[in-house]
């Protein structure tokens, strides 16, 4: 049993213990775990008391879920609904009129309770129909509104990370619509990669097939960016490429690490140093990240050669410059470090403590749930081999980073990073 079914029973439990005009006091006080999975759960457990027959707390269970199914029928009412749509209207004219990205994420934090699954909803549906009843012109217009909603609500580091990502893939695909291969053969290109992208970092759905997905929407783009025609939009596709094989689940493991370091190595032939820092940056930070995990050549080697890639990155991604990549990096140094071969195991340690805690005063809950909760996964790692300190502290630090992370890492959205927890904290148990 999970914990979240064990919440539901819990909650059925109070309600059944407590007089019926007490019961929307109790619902009220427990909103969060008043869902579609609540109300089965209540069906469920109203079914099985009416078989052992106790028919007045079956009946009140089933009567309590059917009034709630009522009521969440009238929540996605016309009303509602319209709110979601003018929301949505009022986000897509901003973005229609060049509205900086930051007051756009202002925009979405403050309609938070209408920025979930139901306006990706309908964004698909009015996307769709839209696109298709207006002329040309039109349909270029709106497209490019849609892509450029796509790469804010990928890259917004608030809200349902899930959904974002499903929003953005709604946005492409409808984009891709007017955007014709023979017509306009760079625009298509560039939205497939985008799309790429969306799929490569998507969380619903199967992990496999979204990365194959991914590979398949990048060669579409390669198609078109060429290393000729287009060097800078090239070496994007080439690290975004990388980015998919270190994911990679199909295939060789070891192949896929050398092919995305090969991917990651033509990045940094089109991006140098001198004509695009932040690009030439970002590949050796990406080469960091992945040489720890390298399986061919010396392993130590490895690793020492992740923490000069990284070193390098530091050089442009300053705390000052940008404080978001360089507390990505801080990630990365990190673990580097955690994985650390040569030198002392217990300096490695502290050290790689250190990166994460840099990190982690950038990389806030409020503002970066996702990298937050990482970041507290990774410092339960390193507390779990620490040498420095009292071992039982250790493991005491260690356990309450990875329920920190369990913050945001729930079984319903994050069902991998999840279990790996509940396998890390068993394991220190």
């Amino acid at each position: 049993m999970s914990k979240l079914e064990h919440s539901y029973l819990q909650l059925i439990d109070v309600i059944l213990n407590h007089p019926r005009e007490q019961e929307i006091n109790i619902l009220n006080a427990n909103s969060k775990l008043v869902n579609q999975e609540f109300i089965s759960c209540l069906m469920s457990v109203g079914e099985k008391l009416r078989q052992s027959n106790n028919i007045d707390s079956a009946e009140r269970l089933i009567g309590l879920a059917g009034k709630l199914l009522q009521l969440q029928k009238t929540n996605t009412s016309n009303t509602r609904r319209k709110e979601y749509f003018e929301f949505l209207m009022n986000l897509l004219q901003q973005i229609s009129n060049r509205t900086d990205s930051q007051q756009i994420y202002s925009l979405i934090r403050s309609n938070q309770d209408k920025f979930d699954h139901n306006t990706t909803k309908i964004l698909k549906y009015w996307a769709n129909e839209t696109i298709l009843s207006v002329n040309v012109q039109q349909q270029r217009a709106i497209a490019n509104d849609l892509v450029n909603l796509g790469n804010i609500v990928s890259s917004y580091p608030a809200g349902d990370k899930s959904n974002n990502i499903e929003m953005a893939i709604v946005c492409y695909e409808a984009a891709l619509k007017p955007y014709k291969p023979i017509n306009f053969p760079k625009d298509w290109a560039m939205i497939q990669s985008n799309l790429g992208n969306a799929y490569r970092d998507r969380i619903l759905g199967s992990r496999q097939e979204n990365i194959e997905q991914a590979l398949v929407t990048y060669q579409l783009s390669l198609e078109v960016i060429t290393e000729e025609k287009y060097p800078y939009l090239w070496g994007n596709l080439q690290r975004n490429i990388g980015i998919a094989y270190t994911y990679r689940i199909k295939g060789n493991k070891a192949k896929n690490i050398e092919q995305a370091i090969t991917s990651y190595n033509r990045a940094l032939s089109a991006h140098t140093l001198a004509d695009h820092p932040n690009d030439w940056a970002a590949s050796h930070n990406n080469l960091g990240d992945i040489y720890p995990n390298r399986l061919v050549g010396d392993k130590a080697e490895n690793i020492e050669t992740a923490i000069d890639h990284l070193e390098r990155a530091l050089e442009i991604f300053t705390l000052t410059n940008n404080p978001h990549r360089w507390a990505m990096l801080q990630n990365n140094l990190g673990n580097a470090f955690q994985s650390r071969i040569n030198g002392d195991k217990g300096k490695n340690i502290e050290r790689s403590i250190s990166h994460y805690q840099n990190a982690l005063s950038i990389h806030t809950l409020e503002k970066f749930p996702y990298n937050w909760a990482m970041l507290n996964n990774n410092l339960g790692g390193a507390y779990r081999h620490r040498v420095k300190g009292e071992k039982e502290e250790n493991k005491s630090q260690a356990l309450s980073f990875l329920n920190k992370a369990l913050l945001v890492y729930t079984q319903d959205k994050f069902p991998r990073q999840w279990s790996e927890i509940q396998h890390n904290i068993s394991n220190i148990g």
